[in-house]
């Protein structure tokens, strides 16, 4: 009876070991957070943790900026604030969405450290802002830095984040931002070492699948938390650049000295009056006509520019609906379509699975059939001699 139990055991770890050669297993750390020594988190809390940050970032820069517009009625120092607010917004979002989350918590840090360096020595014209305000935009944007350097800290420990900030430092210092462009270098800029792929096999193959659902769904999240705030940002960019085209200010200049002149004129009539009344009022009326009619001609003008430029800005917003729109529509349609390349993808991937579990059974069932013959040989063999 003991043979019996050992032989069925051998049978039972046979199978067992068959069996778990054909698990899969799918990573939750990306090949960079493996080289790195990040086991602590997973590569979807870690994307987590990077959205919630460059959501505080956006909500710190936005009340900053605002709070410096509401400040001061310099229509540059307005348009210096806005364009910060926009472009500062839109940089922690790309660099916290980039496909592998350990390279997007690298790329958000060195974010920070090129803003904060921006800011502390801003090229010409961007230093119109006044002391008050740019001590204010420095301030965010180092507390913004050690906050990112406290996430990474968190992430990498200590000693890695130590020596990975000399790296981020230096990169920052050979690739500030653009005063032209106020473009930026990231991070993928720096070693196309770092980007290795998720995985290999049947494993690397459903992480690939999970992370390309997970990158869709991330940015349609943050394009509809963000799509009001950018696009009510962008029409005051907008107005700004149509409040100081030519046409309006030399319409407005013109308009202002007619009213001096008539200011003029009225100051002295007390001191006409007394001496030729009636060549005064003859010289009054000749010269009221002719104010009527240039002030006529102003206003007119004046509204026709009015009327151009409001037409010029419906227009204008009405291309930026139109595009907006379109850019939403070829966002769902290519949503849609990597989805379908999703599931396409993983039915083939179910049918290679299944034809791997067949042969896995039948290599089982050869197995059984070869140990149970085997031990029916033993036993044939053990009752012979009782015989």
């Amino acid at each position: 009876m003991a043979k019996r139990l050992g032989l069925f055991g051998c049978v039972a770890l046979v199978a067992l070991a068959a069996l778990s050669a054909g698990c899969v297993s799918v990573p939750q750390q990306t090949a960079n957070m493996k080289a790195a020594g990040v086991e602590h988190l997973t590569a979807g809390q870690l994307r987590d943790m990077l959205l919630q940050y460059a959501g505080e970032f956006t909500q710190a820069i936005e009340f900053a900026a605002d709070s410096i517009r509401a400040a001061d009625d310099d229509p540059e120092v307005r348009y210096r604030a806005l364009l910060w607010k926009i472009i500062s917004a839109r940089s922690v979002r790309e660099a916290a969405l980039l496909s592998d989350p350990l390279l997007g918590l690298a790329d958000v840090w060195l974010f920070t450290v090129q803003a904060r360096i921006f800011v502390e020595s801003p090229p010409p014209p961007y230093d119109v802002l006044p002391g008050p305000h740019r001590a204010v935009t420095i301030e965010v944007m180092r507390r913004q830095e050690a906050r990112a350097r406290q996430l990474a800290i968190g992430v990498l420990g200590p000693e890695r984040a130590a020596r990975f900030e000399l790296r981020v430092l230096e990169f920052a210092a050979e690739h500030p931002i653009d005063p032209l462009t106020l473009g930026r270098t990231s991070v993928m800029a720096a070693d196309s070492a770092l980007l290795g792929q998720v995985g290999g096999g049947i494993g690397g193959t459903m992480a690939a699948t999970y992370w390309s659902a997970r990158d869709i769904a991330d940015r349609t999240s943050s394009i509809n938390d963000a799509l009001g705030k950018e696009l009510r940002w962008n029409i005051e960019l907008l107005a700004h650049d149509l409040a100081t085209l030519p046409a309006v200010d030399s319409t407005l200049g013109g308009l202002r000295s007619s009213l001096d002149r008539i200011a003029a004129l009225a100051d002295t009539l007390p001191a006409l009056v007394s001496g030729e009344r009636a060549v005064v009022l003859e010289a009054l009326h000749a010269e009221l006509a002719t104010l009527t009619a240039e002030i006529d001609a102003m206003r007119i003008e004046t509204l026709e520019a009015v009327s151009g430029e409001r037409m010029a800005v419906i227009e204008a917003i009405a291309r930026e609906r139109l595009a907006l729109l379109d850019a939403v529509t070829s966002e769902r349609l290519a949503t849609l379509a990597a989805v379908d390349s999703i599931l396409v993808g993983a039915i083939d991937h179910s049918e290679s699975l299944v034809d791997h579990i067949f042969w896995r059974l039948l290599q089982f069932g050869a197995v059984a059939f070869v140990m149970l013959f085997i031990a029916a040989v033993v036993l044939l063999r053990m009752r012979r001699p009782a015989r």
